[in-house]
C-alpha cells in the first residue's frame, strides 16, 4: 500500500479533491440549475417541465383518418380533401400543411403520406396511407 501511495499518491489526492468539489458544487446549486442556465436551453428543451406544461395544448392538430380509400383510376382524387389542419385556438391552418409524398391512383397500391404543420413553432407530423384498389 504504501508503494501504492508513494506512486501514485499526488494523483490520488487531486481525484479525492476533484470529486469532493464537484459534489460541493452539486450541493450548493441544487435546484439552482435554472437560474444559471442559459435561457434558450431552458425556454426550448424538450426536457423542461415548464415549457412542456404550458406547450401542451398549443400544439396544431392535424384532422385526417388514418387509412384513406381512393378508387382505382379516379383522377378526381385529391388527397389534400381528407385532411385539416388546425391550431391550438380551433383556427383552420390547413393552408400552412405540407404533405410530402405522392399517390398514383393509375397504380393499386399502399402510398404513405407525411403530413406536416406548423404553428407559433411547434410542430405536428401525422403519417396517413392510402390505399388505392
Amino acid at each position: 500500500m504504501s508503494l501504492l501511495l508513494g506512486e501514485h499518491g499526488e494523483a490520488i489526492l487531486y481525484g479525492v479533491v476533484g470529486v469532493m468539489m464537484v459534489c460541493l458544487i452539486c450541493i450548493v446549486c441544487n435546484g439552482k440549475w435554472k437560474h444559471i442556465s442559459p435561457s434558450y436551453k431552458t425556454e426550448l428543451s424538450p426536457s423542461n417541465k415548464e415549457f412542456a406544461h404550458t406547450a401542451k395544448d398549443k400544439y396544431p392538430t392535424i384532422e385526417s383518418d388514418d387509412v384513406i380509400y381512393a378508387d382505382y383510376k379516379d383522377t378526381n382524387f385529391v388527397f389534400e380533401d381528407y385532411v385539416k389542419a388546425k391550431d391550438y385556438t380551433g383556427k383552420d391552418i390547413t393552408d400552412d400543411l405540407k404533405v410530402f409524398g405522392q399517390v398514383d391512383v393509375l397504380k393499386k397500391n399502399i402510398y404513405r403520406m407525411k403530413c406536416v404543420v406548423r404553428s407559433n413553432n411547434l410542430v405536428c407530423t401525422k403519417y396517413v396511407n392510402v390505399v388505392v384498389e
